[in-house]
């Protein structure tokens, strides 16, 4: 990230295997340009998030090509929680991808990847069956499409028990043209979900941020980072 001249918590804390499998990752998915990987600050809030409170029964909505479930699979790992992530996209060439890095980076016992449509309530039979319970929390980060995004939202966290959090990426203005269809994208639908659930908890980070042009405030991800969480 500009202006970083230190290393982050989601790097240095990695094992030298994890890192060489980190590094052989950017190199192939470069070459492919396989762009679409979680910015750091997303992860390194994951991080703290996973591994300060022991996050052990995560949902991951929109896997690509596998940065966030590898970084996700090595901190389940470290806290020793197996079957922790159950990861789900829609591409079939996008589950082989990430299958594969999953399986060089010996993290089977720890994360599933799924072909699957998160709009559908069998993905979240399939979830709860591998993870042993309820997801305690939910990474949405899948098609950034208006109409696709509310009915995951509905759906998502209707099953997250109470005290889950949703953590939604590229809620931002910005994130908006992510949308093919030009409908509004995640931000919309993160706005018109708050207003007809207002017992859910929310908030949003950088939602009016409008270019990645420096410079940045304090959180440094101009797509935005939204927190729904069910309470208790």
């Amino acid at each position: 990230m500009p202006g970083m001249d230190y290393v982050p918590p989601i790097y240095s804390g990695l094992a030298e295997g994890e890192w060489e499998i980190m590094l052989a990752w950017y190199a192939e998915t470069g070459r492919h340009q396989l762009i679409g990987e979680a910015a750091v600050p997303l992860l390194s809030f994951l991080h703290g998030f996973v591994l300060g409170n022991r996050a052990s029964r995560i949902v991951q909505l929109g896997t690509h090509a596998g940065y966030s479930a590898l970084l996700l699979g090595f901190m389940l790992r470290q806290i020793g929680a197996p079957h922790g992530l159950f990861t789900l996209d829609i591409d079939a060439s996008m589950c082989a991808v990430a299958t594969r890095w999953i399986q060089q980076a010996g993290l089977e016992d720890f994360v599933a990847v799924a072909r699957g449509d998160s709009r559908d309530s069998r993905s979240i039979e399939a979830a709860r069956e591998y993870l042993g319970g309820a997801a305690e929390l939910i990474i949405l980060d899948s098609s950034h499409e208006y109409r696709s995004t509310l009915v995951e939202l509905d759906l998502w966290y209707a099953a997250l028990p109470a005290g889950g959090l949703l953590v939604i990426h590229d809620v931002s203005r910005f994130a908006q043209n992510f949308d093919v269809k030009g409908s509004g994208g995640v931000r919309r639908a993160f706005d018109e979900w708050r207003v007809v659930n207002p017992l859910a908890e929310t908030f949003l980070l950088n939602g009016e941020a409008r270019s990645m042009d420096l410079p940045r405030p304090l959180y440094k991800d101009a797509c935005g980072l939204g927190l729904i969480h069910k309470p208790l």
